[in-house]
């Protein structure tokens, strides 16, 4: 049994131990401060992601009649008994009461 163990093991090999890094810290002849050195975890660290929920908002579709009013093609949605019904509107808004623009 003693022979078995001291054989050899077939496995990965080992890495080599890191060394230290010299010249990253700044040497310290004060006396009996300590130095604590190491690498930043920022570089590690997510980032907050940036708002971009603005709802799309599509261009009016509205034009100047002259001398009338003006005439728009917009979307809405209403309830019809408990139903959602969506629309599709052609509006020509004329104003009462003003004199048309020439």
């Amino acid at each position: 049994m003693m022979a078995l163990q001291a054989g050899a093991v077939a496995g990965p090999v080992l890495p080599a131990p890191r060394r230290p890094s010299t010249g990253r810290c700044p040497a310290d002849d004060a006396g009996g401060d300590v130095v604590v050195c190491g690498r930043s975890s920022e570089s590690y660290r997510l980032r907050p992601i940036p708002d971009r929920s603005s709802p799309l908002t599509l261009p009016t579709a509205r034009t100047e009649i002259p001398g009338v009013g003006t005439l728009s093609a917009e979307v809405e949605q209403g309830g019809v008994g408990g139903f959602p019904s969506n629309r599709a509107m052609i509006r020509l808004k004329i104003p009462l009461g003003a004199r048309c623009r020439n």
